[in-house]
């Protein structure tokens, strides 16, 4: 009989404990738990960071990790449709340049820095567009060539210099099986498909010269099984889906190519290898009307009908990545809002004072919250804090019936001392920093919020306050991170609420990303914060006004969406890293905690047993 070696040409390595890498198929013995392992290749889908407009109907082009969103309808009813243009760095979706008209269902093609969008409706009644619109990146232009055959609901693939589109209707009839190339200035009709089909917009595989048409839907006879191979001549029929689909998101190369959800909504899931369709593991949300991009192994979806921001990414190799996501975490002892945090990382901190106007200080390490013997001298909410668990500033804050407070008190570990008053009354100024480096960044010097805002920059040694540069605006209420000489401060009230985002050098402001969850009118404004989490070049926010669960990343430039917490609140207290935070507390007021743990990833071990 045949050894492991001689058929593999590998040893099978007797190791006390699992390697950290190797090779798809490799086996070893682990003496520790006496069990044969290998590393296997598998796949799945996983939730991934929200669209920041939720929509169904839009276009898509790009791989997992530089994915464009292109347009789709971002409400029930006519025509409610968008120019909204977001991004997928492989984490989460940042807004970008809108597209110069509110369109949906058209064909895209290229890259995240040189796209293009062609067709499509633009507002009802019918016929479908003709307009191209090229994207460099930053901004958009109108191209000189138009389409042929204006159509809506077509397929497209190919780059922004040689593209493709093919089938789609003017709604609902005629429909089409016109084939069109585009040489980055003009369109030409080329030859036609072998079968009239459209429901096709989610549709963007291969290239001008070797291309896919998956499926579509042909009334009467409804979803089509039909599948078409373009040699950049001609269309040929190759190997038909299982079941008919239209409506579905179809991307990658011809040879490798994805078909996920269609209509009706339903969470399918197949793969081409050029030859053969083969199942692979399903959506986990039904979906419809969605658009997707990237590869067999590294997917995203994002969007579906109705309309959604749900996003999905699709995951495979040797490797299993872990969604990154919000978990419930032991609870507060006291509910509180507008409290003061001192929480460098996720599994050490301290939360202090908030409204109920309370004294009481509580500390976490990870698995429960303590309140300490050690209490504020003065009970106040509105607080703006920093450090450590044993090194922690709480400044300024107010309590019924003072205007606001100048009052600051440092936490040794064990007991508040009152220290160096601020210059001024302040409350809920953006906050961040150490004992001995710590920065206060606008606020108010009075209730109500909106009556005093305040533009001034407190900087902290540790025994004394000083003065800084103030801010381009006054503003309050905003979420902050980083350091002393290294700060952002996003969101927040300056009057009205904000999306923008400031960055502070140790001496200067300059403008940074605006949030990408931005801001609404009020009263459903989002940008309002409290807290200190991240770096500047790792920030994040979460815990806007007046509820919300929604959360932005931030990498110095741009805010990304993440994962949303799961229990709506304001103004809770915050702390930690932007791959290990925490937030705890928050208006109603509530004690709810949760942790937030960023994508990771292991290698696929498997376990191998006999029968």
């Amino acid at each position: 009989m045949a050894t492991y070696k001689q058929i593999f040409g590998k040893q099978v390595k007797f190791l006390s404990s699992d390697p950290t890498t190797e090779e798809e198929g490799q086996v070893w013995y682990n003496s520790t738990s006496g069990t044969f392992k290998s590393v296997v290749n598998s796949g799945a889908w996983s939730s991934g960071s929200p669209l920041t407009t939720g929509r169904n109907s839009s276009t898509s082009t790009g791989i997992q990790t530089a994915s464009l969103l292109m347009g789709g309808k971002s409400a029930p009813g006519t025509p409610n449709y968008t120019s909204a243009v977001e991004q997928y760095n492989g984490t989460g979706w940042s807004n970008e340049t809108g597209i110069p008209t509110n369109t949906i269902q058209g064909g895209g093609a290229g890259t995240t820095t040189s796209a293009l969008y062609a067709g499509g409706f633009t507002a009802p009644p019918p016929p479908g567009a003709t307009a191209t619109y090229e994207y460099d990146g930053s901004s958009w232009t109108t191209s000189p060539g138009s389409l042929t055959n204006g159509r809506t609901n077509l397929g497209s693939g190919g780059t922004q210099t040689a593209a493709l589109v093919f089938g789609g209707s003017e709604c609902p009839v005629p429909i089409k099986k016109a084939t069109e190339e585009y040489n980055g200035t003009s369109w030409t009709a080329v030859n036609d498909m072998g079968n009239s089909r459209y429901q096709m917009m989610g549709s963007n595989v291969g290239l001008q010269t070797a291309s896919l048409a998956i499926g579509g839907y042909f009334p009467p006879g409804g979803s089509m099984t039909e599948v078409e191979s373009y040699d950049g001549t001609n269309w040929t029929a190759t190997t038909a889906l299982p079941t008919g689909e239209g409506n579905s998101a179809r991307y990658g190369i011809q040879t490798a190519a994805v078909a996920a959800g269609g209509s009706p909504s339903n969470t399918t899931s197949l793969q081409f290898d050029g030859t053969t369709w083969t199942a692979t593991p399903s959506l986990a949300t039904a979906r419809e009307e969605n658009s997707g991009s990237g590869t067999t192994t590294a997917g995203v979806i994002g969007g579906t009908a109705p309309i959604s921001a749900n996003t999905e990414e699709y995951n495979a190799g040797t490797t299993v990545v872990v969604a990154a996501a919000w978990a419930s975490a032991p609870a507060l002892n006291t509910a509180r809002a507008l409290g003061g945090s001192a929480i460098p990382s996720q599994n050490a901190g301290i939360i202090f004072g908030g409204s109920p106007y309370t004294t009481a200080t509580e500390q976490y390490n990870g698995s429960a919250w303590t309140t300490v013997p050690g209490t504020l001298n003065t009970p106040r909410g509105y607080i703006s804090g920093f450090g450590t668990e044993t090194a922690a500033v709480c400044a300024g804050g107010y309590t019924t019936p003072a205007p606001g407070m100048d009052f600051v008190e440092e936490y040794n570990g064990s007991t508040w001392s009152e220290e160096t008053n601020l210059p001024t009354t302040l409350i809920t100024a953006g906050n961040c920093g150490t004992m001995t480096a710590g920065l206060l960044m606008g606020g108010a010097t009075l209730l109500p919020f909106t009556s005093g805002l305040a533009s001034t920059t407190s900087l902290y040694d540790g025994t004394n306050w000083t003065a800084g540069n103030t801010l381009p605006a006054a503003r309050g209420q905003g979420m902050s991170g980083g350091t002393q000489t290294a700060a952002f401060y996003a969101g927040g009230y300056s009057p009205g609420y904000v999306a923008t985002t400031i960055e502070y050098d140790g001496t200067n402001y300059s403008a940074g990303g605006d949030l990408a969850m931005g801001v609404a009118p009020a009263p459903t404004a989002e940008s309002g914060f409290l807290g200190s989490i991240g770096t500047l070049t790792a920030g994040l926010a979460a815990s806007g006004f007046p509820l919300t669960n929604s959360v932005n990343t931030y990498d110095g430039t741009s805010w990304f969406t993440a994962p949303a917490y799961t229990t709506s609140r304001n103004r809770g207290m915050s702390g930690g890293t932007q791959t290990a935070a925490i937030i705890a507390g928050g208006s109603a007021p509530t004690t709810a905690t949760e942790e937030f743990t960023g994508d990771t990833s292991a290698a696929n071990y498997k376990t191998i047993t006999t029968s």
